[in-house]
């Protein structure tokens, strides 16, 4: 036993600064001798958003005419069943002028509707105004052709003032495409080490 105890004291006699010392309080803690307190890091973050993909002008005026005009059908049937009402006879008829009246009323009110937001659904961002512009000459050609005949009126009416209005809106569309939203923001972190060895990571941005 006392080679033994002989032998330690001559190791810590030899070797101090190798053995820790029971008490010894300035001794840095592991963490904080190899991480430096001073690192501090920036980075960039790009947030792009991108466009939605629009369908091609095919789709958007076969979408329009075919939307428009299950539309205009239905409020131009109305429209007549409401003028023929209106303009009973005696003897039980209906009034011819009457009829397509209603009709080419209620199935322009659908088309005048109906066409501009078809084709915002497709984010065409055409102008309602030269629609109805295009849809009152398709009226106004149509009452040249038909020459105050009713029958006449009611077969090349619809169809003139659907063209009018599907051509109006699709020449007021523009080409370009939609801008892309874009945010730009910087991110900077830093670690922390606080006295009792417990570590941490500050992190801060601007956008």
């Amino acid at each position: 036993m006392g080679g033994l105890l002989a032998i330690t004291a001559v190791l810590l006699v030899a070797a101090p600064g190798d053995v820790p010392r029971a008490g010894a309080e300035a001794l840095e803690h592991p963490l904080l001798a190899m991480a430096p307190t001073g690192i501090e890091g920036e980075t960039t973050v790009h947030a792009v958003a991108e466009p939605k993909v629009q369908a091609s002008r095919t789709v958007r005026v076969v979408s329009e005419v075919l939307v428009a005009a299950a539309g205009g059908t239905l409020t131009g049937a109305l429209g007549g069943y409401l003028g023929c009402l209106g303009s009973l006879s005696s003897v039980g008829s209906c009034s011819e002028g009457t009829v397509a009246a209603g009709g080419l009323t209620g199935f322009g009110i659908a088309v005048a509707a109906l066409v501009p937001l078809t084709g915002a659904y497709f984010d065409a961002r055409g102008s309602p105004w030269v629609s109805w512009f295009g849809e009152a000459l398709g009226a106004g050609a149509a009452l040249a052709i038909g020459q105050g005949s009713a029958g006449r009126l009611m077969w090349v009416g619809p169809p003139l003032m659907l063209a009018g209005a599907v051509l109006g809106y699709e020449l007021s569309t523009s080409s370009a495409p939609a801008p892309r939203a874009t945010s730009v923001g910087a991110l900077s972190f830093a670690p922390s080490f606080g006295p009792d060895g417990r570590t941490g990571l500050v992190v801060a941005g601007r956008f």
